[in-house]
């Protein structure tokens, strides 16, 4: 039975821990916080638990979340029925915890993530850090690091973070709205953003119905909202059919949504009635693409969700993905679409015009008679800091290196990488060279115009461009450089423990 508001949180009640290894005490603590129409989220959030293979579970009682206090502070206070001010907190581990909860120093590698059980029983799943499914151990993740103290003892998790819409205050596209702005704060030192903050950030403008209670957002309301707490989003229409997905270059879905994620910039996909958030991608097939499955994070049904067909999803809710909202951020004035038109028409030049392409690493690619073991482009924005600190961890030879370090560059990059799609699924290093833009380019800069390239690396060419009017220079390297790819590192998802 579902708990009421007057059981919540009685005075005095002490931290739990649960034994979960048997099914039907999962099921039993579903049922405790969620009615059945609104158990979605929390049920997967307890089955990508299980996938772990968690066995314990702690209770922290009387959690005081900034989150659900916001709300409570700009709606719920407001209402006759008196909710509690406090949460649940539930901790999962793949070890048994001492129920004295006394020493925690070895809970660590146990440790899986966290949900914040929110007083609402018709949507009770508050802010969420649990780590992503097994399955997506080779995915490319938005993706953050909390450290959490449960007792004294601090715990951290790496993830996505996930929030369910209130149905009063919050809705779809408030919620995905938090989960990019959490991550941005996590991940692009952005600040906090709480749920109130959203709701009020997006009043005004284009309405699509009530405001309070709220009945959701309209898209323009949403770029707003985004752009008023301190990103600087952009919006793309979307392919609507599969053929029209084959023939849009660079706006093609799959592309979009990728470039977006390598750059740990979740983007956020709008159908005529819902919102969500694809937070990761994976190299594996899907029946909507030959090589690429995409995932979810959709408020209404729960955290790491597969998407198996963008144009013929199964629920009506889904359908169609209209376009796509990208958290840019404030000094990435050039979008990765323009990014990578660059980049491409870059790569095209020097194939058409280099003496140095007929013995060249890109050479013996377009060699090849499959397509799928050719040279792709792989795009990912990055600061220009941690680009730098890199490129020794990567392999980039050191007569490539040592200048690029030297290099004025701009605070974010785009980088366009040019990949061996071969070694890449053979696990080699698959680089065969970059190109380099400066983020605060302007979209119309000409796309051949040597002054808008920062850096150009292919082979055994390397160049570097003068800023302000500076010489460029140009660089003498071996041939057949390859190096691995500088697309943000990934902690390997735990294994689950038997």
């Amino acid at each position: 039975m579902t708990l009421s508001l007057t059981d919540w949180c009685p005075s005095g009640q002490q931290p739990t821990v649960y034994e979960m290894s048997e099914p039907a005490r999962w099921d039993t603590l579903l049922g405790e916080y969620a009615h059945d129409r609104a158990a979605d989220p929390l049920r997967r959030i307890f089955d990508i638990a299980r996938s772990h293979g968690v066995v314990c579970i702690v209770k922290e009682p009387r959690y005081i979340d900034a989150d659900w206090r916001s709300q409570l502070a700009r709606f719920y206070n407001g209402a006759f029925r008196r909710y509690p001010s406090v949460c649940h907190r539930l901790h999962f581990f793949t070890e048994p915890v001492d129920p004295s909860l006394t020493n925690l120093s070895q809970a660590q590698k146990a440790y899986r993530g966290y949900t914040i059980l929110r007083p609402l029983p018709v949507a009770p799943v508050g802010r969420t850090m649990i780590a992503p499914p097994p399955e997506l151990a080779d995915a490319v993740r938005c993706e953050g690091d909390e450290t959490v103290d449960l007792y004294g003892w601090p715990l951290t998790v790496r993830a996505m973070p996930f929030i369910s819409q209130d149905t009063q205050l919050l809705r779809c596209a408030h919620a995905s709205a938090w989960m990019v702005l959490r991550h941005a704060t996590m991940v692009h030192q952005q600040p906090k953003r709480l749920p109130a903050e959203i709701y009020d950030a997006a009043l005004g403008g284009v309405v699509v119905g009530r405001q309070l209670p709220s009945d959701g957002l309209s898209s323009h309301q949403l770029l707003s909202a985004l752009t008023s707490l301190g990103l600087s989003p952009t919006s793309k229409v979307l392919p609507p059919t599969p053929a029209a997905e084959a023939n849009a270059g660079e706006l093609r879905l799959f592309a979009i949504l990728c470039r977006y994620i390598n750059s740990q910039l979740p983007p956020i996909v709008i159908s005529n009635s819902h919102a969500w958030t694809v937070v990761a991608y994976d190299r594996k097939p899907s029946p909507g693409n030959s090589a690429i499955t995409l995932w979810r994070h959709d408020d209404a049904a729960g955290p790491y969700l597969r998407v198996q067909d963008p144009w013929h999803e199964a629920s009506p809710a889904h359908q169609p993905w209209a376009a796509a909202y990208l958290p840019l951020l404030p000094k990435a004035y050039i979008d990765a679409e323009r990014a990578e038109a660059v980049g491409r028409t870059w790569v095209s030049q020097f194939r058409l015009h280099s003496p140095s392409y007929q013995e060249s690493t890109l050479a013996e690619t377009d060699s090849r008679t499959d397509f799928l073991e050719q040279a792709a482009l792989r795009t990912y924005l990055v600061q220009s800091s941690t680009f730098k600190r890199e490129l020794h961890s990567r392999g980039v030879p050191e007569e490539l290196a040592a200048p690029l370090r030297r290099a004025e560059m701009s605070r974010y990059l785009w980088v366009i990488e040019i990949v061996d799609r071969k070694a890449r699924t053979e696990g080699k290093p698959d680089v065969l060279g970059e190109i380099l833009l400066d983020a605060t380019l302007t979209q119309y800069e000409p796309q051949t115009d040597p002054a808008a390239v920062t850096a150009f690396h292919l082979d055994s060419v390397g160049w570097i461009s003068g800023i302000d009017g500076a010489d460029h220079a140009l660089l003498s390297l071996p041939n057949g450089v390859r190096y691995r790819t500088g697309c943000p590192p990934l902690a390997s998802v735990p294994a689950p423990t038997m």
